[in-house]
């Protein structure tokens, strides 16, 4: 401000529910405090971060939220048909974790930027519902309550119902990654309009890497509109990889990791090893947590993978995808969409996460292609692609379309593109994907649509 100079000014800024009190103070020269601001005081027992999640069964549909209020304080969950008769009520539960729960240093350790208390996350499902149905709803305890908000229930898997998913990757928190708040707005004004269903979160989350308050600065950002739409997460290199501490992984992976000789895994979460993550959502549980699941929503059958957990043929992950895949009905759910964080496909000029992409091409291109997968969602690179219908690094009528959309706030990429025959369209640019499947005149869903806005 212009006034600076005369000593004296003002600056506006979002102060985080954090369920503990604030001071401001002044320093300069040498470190030396010249003012201190009041003790500004929250209230703790506000029900905060709340976000909506699929449970996978159509007449379900969870939300999850931070306080204060540990047990036997006991977090409920209220709706019904109006904002005004909200008559049916469950119990939820309730869980946290401490610094001594993540796998290794700095994150196992406390300090100004690393682990802080992170309140108590809560957890409670609204059921039964009518699928495709309008409902409001409530959260929180008796000392304190959300606003009401409204969602719409999930459809029943059929092969004529039209789906309509925003996709991102990459992320952050909205401070350290100033531009995430931009797609945040994106999801809420998508939320609001009613023309998406849900939100497809590719893992690189909130990019905390140890920095417990990022994790409170993600949800606050998405939190307008992920009270509206599912939010639907998988893990990314920033939320899991870790090097020692293996017993703490929440994924219950062997050893400390997954490490391959062709591959570029270390230590991306600072310590985190997917802990803040597994505690802070819950997807659907017919895999592995939110490391591995899938669920249909209307006619598609979506899948979450985790590329950083093995992957290779006999692993557990991978014998679940075999089965998963084996088990679509295509008559139900038509199509079929494959999520992960690093891409199978990719142009970009990194060599080490190009090597990857090749090491995931060897081992499960052939299953995804022998299952049709139609279209294959990555993020990991900052940068946005789209191939051809690809199968062994040729494009074919029967390959599946590799799209990569890390694009969603981190800091964009900078690198060249390699030539490839299979790439159709790549650019350095911020933006997110929807993708979209649409019904012709007959009630049939056969049109699946994918557009990128940057």
């Amino acid at each position: 401000m212009p006034t600076y100079g005369n000593g004296y000014g003002q600056v506006s800024f979002n102060l985080l529910n954090m369920r503990t009190d604030y001071q401001f103070r002044y320093f300069g020269n040498g470190w030396n405090e010249y003012a201190m601001s009041n003790v500004i005081t929250v209230c703790p027992e506000v029900p905060t971060q709340g976000h909506l999640s699929l449970t996978g069964d159509p007449i379900e549909m969870r939300v999850m939220w931070v306080s204060n209020q540990a047990p036997p304080a006991v977090p409920i969950v209220v709706w019904g048909v109006s904002p005004t008769q909200l008559t049916n009520k469950n119990p939820g539960q309730s869980h946290t974790y401490q610094a001594n729960d993540m796998c290794n240093a700095p994150a196992n350790q406390t300090g100004a930027r690393l682990y802080r208390n992170p309140g108590w996350m809560h957890d409670a499902v609204m059921a039964p519902l009518q699928p495709g149905a309008i409902y409001y709803y409530q959260y929180g305890t008796e000392a304190a309550m959300s606003p009401v908000y409204a969602f719409r229930a999930a459809p029943l898997a059929q092969g004529n119902q039209p789906v309509r998913m925003m996709v991102y990757g990459d992320m952050g928190d909205g401070s350290l990654v100033p531009d995430a708040a931009g797609t945040a707005v994106r999801l809420k004004q998508h939320a609001e309009k009613g023309d998406v269903d849900f939100a497809l979160h590719i893992g690189d989350i909130s990019y905390a890497r140890s920095i417990g308050w990022a994790w409170e600065g993600f949800f606050n950002i998405i939190q307008d509109g992920a009270t509206l739409v599912p939010y639907m997460v998988g893990i990314g290199n920033h939320e899991y990889d870790h090097i020692a501490g293996g017993e703490h992984d929440p994924s219950n992976a062997p050893g400390s990791g997954f490490h391959p000789a062709w591959g570029n895994y270390g230590d991306d979460s600072n310590g985190e090893c997917g802990r803040p993550t597994f505690e802070r959502f819950h997807m659907p549980d017919n895999g592995n947590s939110l490391f591995w699941y899938s669920f249909d929503y209307g006619s598609a059958h979506i899948i979450h993978m985790s590329t950083e957990h093995d992957y290779t043929a006999g692993s557990p992950q991978y014998q679940w995808l075999a089965k998963d895949l084996a088990s679509v009905n295509r008559q139900v759910t038509p199509w079929v969409v494959l999520a992960g964080h690093r891409p199978m496909y990719t142009s970009e000029d990194y060599p080490g996460d190009y090597n990857v992409s090749l090491g995931m091409q060897a081992a499960f291109e052939d299953l995804i292609n022998q299952y049709q997968v139609d279209i294959a969602v990555w993020g990991h690179y900052h940068a946005y692609e789209r191939t051809c219908a690809v199968y062994k690094q040729q494009c074919v009528t029967n390959g599946t379309v590799h799209i990569v959309v890390g694009t969603a706030g981190a800091n964009i990429d900078k690198a060249d593109w390699m030539p490839r025959v299979w790439s159709l369209h790549h650019a350095n640019v911020l933006g997110y994907g929807l993708l979209s499947v649409s019904a012709d005149a007959k009630g049939a869903a056969t049109t699946l649509t994918w557009q990128f806005y940057a």
